[in-house]
């Protein structure tokens, strides 16, 4: 087993990545064609040209590439501990006139209207980005199950616990090579 010293020394923050469709006007394309290939296996074939599933699913597999080619895959990294509190700190819970902190702010100790668009910021290490891109990707370019996406995964990446991470799929193609 390493020791300790040797394993601090090539500490390294957790990070993740998130993919992310910057084109998700075809995403009704999509689900317009997969309706239509649903419909289509359900009517039996009358011909020898089939029911047309086959053209159907070809179009479907060449859109999901090109969404795939519109999809970045955002590479976020945590902070150390003193530069995360500094963060929150920057960020305090919103009060009212009597002094009453804001229910949602409360519940996590931030300012949640400042807070979650700092901490993607902050947090998002690929692509880099000047502020003129941020607004366009913050602004419109993103959706709001996309920006929550992003929160989220900055969020975990500072505040869940860093595990090992487990792929039954390489578990089960390993298990029987002799590989421990």
């Amino acid at each position: 087993m390493t020791d300790f010293k040797t394993l601090l020394a090539g500490a390294k923050l957790p990070e993740r990545t998130v993919p992310i469709c910057l084109r998700g006007d075809l995403t009704a394309e999509f689900e317009e064609l997969e309706q239509q290939l649903d419909d289509a296996l359900r009517v039996p074939a009358s011909s020898l040209e089939g029911d047309g599933s086959a053209a159907i699913a070809e179009r479907i597999e060449a859109l999901r590439a090109q969404m795939q080619a519109h999809t970045y895959r955002f590479r976020l990294r945590a902070m150390p501990h003193p530069a995360w509190r500094a963060f929150c700190a920057e960020h305090p819970p919103r009060e009212d006139d009597e002094g009453k902190v804001d229910e949602r702010d409360r519940l996590i100790g931030v300012n949640t209207e400042t807070f979650y668009e700092a901490l993607v910021r902050r947090s998002v290490v690929d692509p880099q980005l000047d502020d003129a891109e941020w607004q366009t990707l913050l602004g419109g370019a993103l959706t709001d199950r996309q920006f929550t996406e992003l929160a989220e995964t900055a969020w975990a990446l500072n505040r869940r616990e860093v595990d090992i991470p487990f792929s039954p799929a390489a578990s089960r193609m390993t298990r029987g090579s002799g590989s421990e």
